[in-house]
C-alpha cells in the first residue's frame, strides 16, 4: 500500500518531469554523437580536443551540475520553505562575479596543457580554449539559478529549460562542426548555454523583493563540491587516463561513456536530486530504500544487456561516416568492462545523498577526510599505473574500479555518519 502510493505520489510526478525531459535530451545527445562520430570518428585531432576537454569538464563538474547542487540545494530549499519572497539581486551579483575567476583559472591552466601537451594547430586548440573557458563561466550561472528551480519544486520548469539548451546545442552541431570541426562542437554548446541563461535564468533578475538570498565563499565547501559530483571526477579522471599516452584510445573510452551516462543521468542522478530535496526537508528512508532498490536494478539489468548486445549497440549508434568497424570492436569492448564500475557509481550516488542533506558545518571535517581518501584513490591509481608502465586500457580500468569501489565503501561510512547524526 505504501509503494502504492509513493508511485502516485508528487515524487512521482518530479520524477516523471525529470526522467522524460532527460529521455529527451539523450535522444538529443545520441543524435549529436551521431554527428561527432560521422565527422570526427577515433582521429586523432578529436582524440587532442577530448584531452584538452578534460580540464573545462573538471572545472564544470565542479562548479555545476551536481556538485554545485549539492552545497546549495539544502539552503535554497529551507529559504523557500520559511519565506514566499525572496530577492535573488545578490545571487546575481555574486555568480557573475565568480564567473570572472573561473574564466581566468581555466584559461590559464587550459593554456598551459596545450603548450605541455605539444598539440598540433596550438592557435586553433587556443580558440577552442577560449570557447570552452566562456562555456563554464555561463554554466556555471545557469546551475545556480537552476538549483533555484529545483529548490523552488519547480521541476517542470527545470527540465524545460534543460530540454531548450539541449535542443539548440542540437540544431546546431550539424551545421557547425561541418564547417569548423571541432571548434564547431564546442561553440554549438556555448550557444545552447548562452541561449538557457537568456531565457530562463536572466529573468529572474526581476525577483528582487523579499528576503535577500546572500552567496558567499562559505557556501562553496570544496569538500562537498568532490562528493556531490564524485560520480563525474572519477569518470573525468579515468578519461584522462585513457588519453595519457596520446593515442586516440580516449575516443573509444569517450563513446562509449556516453552511452553508460544516459542511464546515470536520465535514472540515477534524478532520483538523487529528488532524494536530496526531500530528506533536506524531513527524514525519509523509504525513499532512501526505493531509490536504492531502481538503482540497484537499473544498474544489474545494464550489465546483463551490455554482456550479450555490447556490440550490437554501438554498431547501431556509431556505425557510420568515418566510424568504422574495427571502432565499432574497441568501443564495444570498453563499454561492456565499464558497465560494472557504474554499477558501483549508481548506488555510491544514492547513498551519498543523505549525508550531503545535513548540515555543512555538522561534518565539515568528515566530508574533508572522505574527499581526500577519495582523490587520494584517484592519484594512487594513476601513480600505480605510471609505475608498472601497463597497457593504457588496462591504466584506465585500474583507475576507475579503485577510485568507484572505495567511492562505494565510503558512501556506506557516509550513510552510517547520517544515521548517526540524525538518531
Amino acid at each position: 500500500m505504501r509503494f502504492k502510493v509513493f508511485f502516485i505520489s508528487q515524487t512521482l510526478k518530479d520524477f516523471s518531469n525529470l526522467f522524460f525531459a532527460n529521455i529527451f535530451q539523450k535522444f538529443l545527445g545520441l543524435i549529436r554523437e551521431l554527428v561527432i562520430a560521422f565527422f570526427l570518428g577515433s582521429s586523432i585531432l578529436y582524440a587532442n580536443f577530448l584531452l584538452l576537454r578534460v580540464v573545462s569538464d573538471f572545472f564544470s563538474q565542479i562548479t555545476a551540475g551536481n556538485a554545485l547542487k549539492a552545497n546549495l540545494l539544502p539552503k535554497f530549499t529551507k529559504l523557500y520553505e520559511n519565506n514566499k519572497d525572496v530577492s535573488l539581486s545578490e545571487v546575481f551579483r555574486f555568480s557573475q562575479k565568480s564567473s570572472y575567476y573561473l574564466f581566468f583559472m581555466s584559461q590559464v591552466i587550459q593554456t598551459v596543457v596545450i603548450f605541455y601537451l605539444n598539440l598540433e594547430n596550438n592557435n586553433l586548440f587556443f580558440v577552442v580554449s577560449l570557447i570552452l573557458s566562456f562555456s563554464i563561466c555561463f554554466n556555471f550561472i545557469n546551475t545556480i539559478f537552476l538549483t533555484i528551480f529545483q529548490a523552488r519544486g519547480l521541476f517542470l520548469k527545470y527540465s524545460f529549460s534543460s530540454v531548450t539548451n539541449s535542443l539548440v546545442f542540437t540544431l546546431l552541431i550539424y551545421p557547425l562542426i561541418s564547417i569548423a570541426s571541432f571548434i564547431g562542437l564546442a561553440l554549438s554548446r556555448l550557444i545552447g548555454i548562452i541561449f538557457m541563461y537568456c531565457t530562463f535564468v536572466r529573468p529572474l533578475k526581476k525577483e528582487n523583493l523579499g528576503l535577500e538570498i546572500k552567496l558567499d565563499n562559505s557556501d562553496f565547501n570544496f569538500p562537498t563540491l568532490i562528493l556531490g559530483n564524485f560520480a563525474n571526477i572519477i569518470i573525468i579522471s579515468s578519461r584522462f587516463a585513457s588519453g595519457a599516452d596520446g593515442s586516440n584510445n580516449i575516443t573509444f573510452f569517450m563513446y562509449a561513456v556516453v552511452l553508460l551516462n544516459a542511464l546515470l543521468t536520465a535514472i540515477v542522478t534524478n532520483i538523487s536530486t529528488i532524494l536530496l530535496r526531500k530528506i533536506t526537508i524531513k527524514k525519509n528512508s523509504r525513499l532512501l530504500l526505493y531509490s536504492l532498490l531502481v538503482s540497484v536494478f537499473v544498474g544489474l539489468f545494464m550489465v546483463v544487456v551490455l554482456h550479450f548486445f555490447s556490440t550490437e549497440i554501438v554498431r547501431f549508434v556509431y556505425l557510420r561516416g568515418v566510424f568504422t568497424v574495427s571502432d565499432v570492436d574497441q568501443t564495444a569492448v570498453y563499454l561492456y568492462e565499464l558497465s560494472f564500475a557504474f554499477l558501483l557509481l549508481f548506488v555510491s550516488t544514492i547513498l551519498f545523498q543523505p549525508f550531503l542533506s545535513l548540515p555543512i558545518a555538522k561534518n565539515r571535517k568528515t566530508r574533508k577526510y572522505i574527499s581526500l581518501l577519495l582523490i587520494g584513490t584517484i592519484v594512487i591509481g594513476f601513480v600505480f599505473s605510471i609505475f608498472f608502465d601497463l597497457d593504457v586500457k588496462l591504466e584506465t580500468l585500474i583507475v576507475i574500479y579503485t577510485s568507484s569501489t572505495v567511492g562505494l565503501f565510503l558512501s556506506i561510512y557516509s550513510y552510517y555518519c547520517y544515521s548517526k547524526s540524525t538518531g
